[in-house]
């Protein structure tokens, strides 16, 4: 479970238990990606379910809810009831840079993965 996250466009960043920085982007294929989490936690799923009961499920058995990250993949049901589904971004610093030139996040390229994660996060929950 992440300490605290947010999501930004096609990101979504998320700070972990250990501290670390972690960046996940958008998943293009919503349906496929809960497939490969529902196999990844041998979770048994109705073929027959759309995407937002699918999403949901998933979110509440292994999420609180609203959000689940299981390994590479960060699940989000959104207000409306849409799932978004984001896979781990490989390059977290590049991803925060990004991120921060996207919004006008002033940064210090100075700051360590952790500092830059941890502003960013607070800049986008304000």
């Amino acid at each position: 479970m992440a300490k605290k996250s947010a999501i930004s466009g096609e990101y979504a960043i998320s700070v972990e238990d250990s501290g670390s920085i972690v960046v996940y982007r958008n998943f293009d294929n919503v349906k496929a990606s809960l497939r490969e989490v529902a196999e990844l936690k041998n979770f048994e799923y109705d073929t027959n379910w759309n995407t937002r009961q699918f999403g949901k499920k998933l979110c509440t058995e292994f999420g609180d809810g609203s959000s689940a990250e299981i390994g590479e993949y960060y699940i989000n049901v959104k207000e409306d009831g849409g799932i978004k589904t984001f896979k781990l971004y490989d390059n977290t610093k590049g991803a925060l840079r990004e991120i921060a030139e996207q919004i006008g996040f002033e940064y210090d390229p100075d700051w360590t993965t952790r500092q830059f994660g941890n502003k960013l996060i607070d800049s986008l929950n304000k």
